[in-house]
């Protein structure tokens, strides 16, 4: 690891730790100060650490950082007094729709003319659609106008993690439990995120846990990603 590349995780780790702090506490100001510095210094220390994006993947990758980025402000934006001026959460999730087509365009490239593994095996993806169901079961009443936003950004979203999962046997096995348990949990995120704002029931602690599962699931990316720039 670059000593670059390390200064710039440990100001991710920094950032991760007040950001979590604050909606603990809950702190409004300081959430404001490090959510914009989570996938800043995360996507800083990508292309410190992927020979300056020098191929195609390193540069998707880093796209699929940068649009998690600019959803993450546009988040951040829809408590503030801005929100009455322009519609944050579509923008946000909008943003993030964009970073998960990035994370599948990603993995499809790197995979090139191979079999996945639920391409072999077809059944795999049957978790993946019963999640799915699922969720929109969850939410389906408090939906409104938001419908089909939702259904496109949720079926992304499962495609995903469908992607990455396809790379198994592929992959050596940390850098694909990585990348299983970093999509995963990116999922279990905006689940909660969808879940809190549509469902009519607000979850206790709701932004501590889904800022928890969403660094650490970008953080596993990050590690599995690294990985497949080797291999």
């Amino acid at each position: 690891m670059q000593a670059r590349e390390k200064i710039l995780l440990i100001v991710f780790a920094i950032a991760s730790l007040g950001n979590l702090m604050s909606s603990l506490l809950p702190i409004p100001f300081l959430n404001e100060l490090t959510k914009p510095f989570l996938l800043l210094s995360l996507s800083a220390a990508w292309y410190e650490s992927s020979n300056f994006l020098s191929t195609r993947f390193s540069r998707i990758i880093a796209g699929a950082f940068f649009f998690s980025w600019i959803g993450d402000l546009m988040l951040m934006l829809v408590a503030s007094s801005w929100s009455n001026h322009a519609p944050f959460f579509i923008l946000g999730l909008g943003s993030f729709l964009i970073a998960h087509l990035f994370f599948i365009w990603a993995f499809w490239l790197w995979k090139g003319n191979r079999q996945g593994l639920l391409q072999q095996k077809i059944w795999l993806l049957l978790p993946f659609l019963l999640y799915w169901s699922l969720l929109l079961n969850i939410l389906w009443a408090g939906l409104g106008d938001l419908l089909i936003p939702v259904l496109a950004y949720s079926l992304v979203l499962i495609c995903m993690t469908a992607n990455a999962h396809n790379l198994g046997k592929m992959l050596p096995k940390p850098y694909f439990s990585y990348l299983s348990v970093g999509t995963i949990l990116f999922v279990l995120s905006d689940s909660l995120i969808a879940t809190n704002k549509f469902s009519g029931t607000a979850l206790p602690l709701a932004s501590f846990w889904i800022m928890l599962t969403y660094i650490v699931a970008q953080y596993l990316i990050y590690l599995g990603a690294k990985g497949m720039t080797r291999n």
